[in-house]
């Protein structure tokens, strides 16, 4: 799979990245994701991500409201891919 940087300040930074860190502009691209997705992890629970992204859309968590359990989540990722 590939993946093409269309948006010029985007091709910009992971090139500056790649010069700092003397790498490629992938392995740049990939600590720079890796990156951001430890600090996310750290810095706000999955709740609070939720509370974010549904706020940020208008929306917002309902009184009593209970996790959906892991299944669906697999379900849904096999809905999404078209797979099994």
């Amino acid at each position: 799979m590939t993946l093409n940087i269309r948006n010029p300040e985007a091709d910009q930074l992971a090139r500056q990245l790649a010069r700092i860190d003397d790498t490629t502009i992938t392995d740049a691209v990939i600590v720079a994701l890796r990156e951001t997705i430890r600090n996310r992890l750290r810095s706000e629970t999955p709740s609070e991500t939720a509370r974010r992204l549904l706020a940020k859309h208008g929306l917002r968590v309902q009184p009593g409201h209970r996790p959906a359990p892991p299944e669906v989540y697999h379900e849904l990722d096999h809905d999404l891919t078209g797979e099994g």
